[in-house]
């Protein structure tokens, strides 16, 4: 537990930082959090279409030719 304090309060002391080391922590950051949205995302199966072509439900246009033959 003491080494924890001492860690925890060797965080106050002031230190520079590159400005290479913190564009490289931001993008890392951003892009695993793209990558965590990818992964946990609740929506697994998303179809960006109407799916009028399969007919599926008998109710479509060719069905209706079909009929007045």
């Amino acid at each position: 537990m003491e080494r924890i304090k001492e860690w925890w309060e060797s965080l106050d002391d002031e230190t520079i930082i590159n400005k290479k080391l913190l564009l490289f922590e931001f993008t890392t950051a951003v892009l695993a959090g793209i990558l965590l949205g990818v992964i946990f995302t609740p929506f697994r199966s998303i179809t960006i279409a109407s799916n009028n072509e399969d007919c599926g439900n008998g109710n479509c246009a060719a069905n209706e030719e079909d009929e007045d033959d």
